[in-house]
């Protein structure tokens, strides 16, 4: 039977683009970001929502990754790694 998931979503602009990012929590500390508009998913991104590392990519993207990478950090308040 499904069960009830609570998500957080926040906008982002990377380079003149918007995206919607829907944040999935994990069993561990981490939480996978899905980057997407209203018509399509782009990529996912795992973080560590303490410490601010990245833990992986699904799909990365081939251009902005940093940049998308560090919008994420902080629209949901993750420590961003300089």
């Amino acid at each position: 039977m499904p069960k009830d998931v609570v998500v957080e979503q926040e906008d982002i602009e990377v380079n003149g683009n918007k995206f919607i990012i829907t944040r999935i929590p994990t069993a561990t500390s981490g939480s996978w970001f899905v980057v997407h508009d209203a018509c399509e998913i782009w990529v996912a991104v795992a973080i560590d929502d303490l410490s601010g590392e990245i833990i992986g990519w699904r799909n990365p993207p081939d251009k902005f990754q940093t940049e998308i990478e560090v919008a994420i950090k902080k629209a949901f308040g993750i420590p961003v790694q300089y």
